[in-house]
């Protein structure tokens, strides 16, 4: 089946999204409170979600180490201007020939800070997070970049490549075609067979 277009995943797909562990330079807790609050609670998926903005994690994190929450959101907003993104994966986005969109799992500092940074918007034809949509459900926000995408109206002929399985699955699961990011040089294989396909 001819591809329609291709539906990126962002963190550990197109970038390593480890870029808000960075240390804050005076509060050497930064990494562990930062996962603590990523993987410890619901404030995450708040935050993810549109329920939490970056002021209010930052004031938690800032609780936690003892800092002007100002300087944890400086400190945010810089990490987010200094991403690592695979440059092989970056290669097949600039050549592919169709519509192409991010759907990611992720917050507003994304949003404000990594997309404008990074001139997204101008290399994808729509990003879709999950805090403007409010659903934490890779296949819905698909769905979403799909309706807003010139002709992909087929799941089936709609890629999403993302480096979770149980997304992968999700999009499956409704008839989307999906491969699982595990790097660079099996993406490019799997492509080509996509596209040739």
């Amino acid at each position: 089946m001819k591809l329609q277009t291709i539906l990126w995943d962002f963190g550990d797909t197109l970038a390593d999204e480890r870029w808000m562990l960075a240390p804050l330079p005076g509060a050497a807790g930064w990494p562990a409170a930062y996962r603590q609050i990523i993987d410890g609670d619901d404030l995450a998926d708040r935050w993810n979600l549109g329920l939490a903005t970056m002021a209010e994690v930052a004031e938690a994190l800032a609780l936690r180490l003892g800092v002007n929450p100002r300087r944890v959101i400086d400190h945010m907003r810089a990490c987010s201007r200094d991403l690592v993104f695979f440059p092989r994966v970056m290669d097949l986005v600039k050549v592919i020939e169709l519509p192409q969109a991010i759907v990611t799992v992720n917050c507003d500092v994304f949003s404000d800070v990594v997309v404008p940074a990074y001139s997204l918007n101008e290399r994808f034809e729509t990003i879709v997070t999950s805090w403007e949509e409010a659903t934490l459900s890779k296949a819905d926000l698909c769905d979403i970049a799909m309706a807003r995408l010139p002709g992909a109206t087929d799941r089936g002929a709609c890629l999403l490549i993302d480096n979770k399985l149980a997304n992968v699955l999700e999009w499956r699961a409704r008839g989307g075609a999906a491969f699982c990011f595990e790097g660079a040089d099996a993406l490019v294989a799997a492509v080509n067979l996509f596209w040739t396909a």
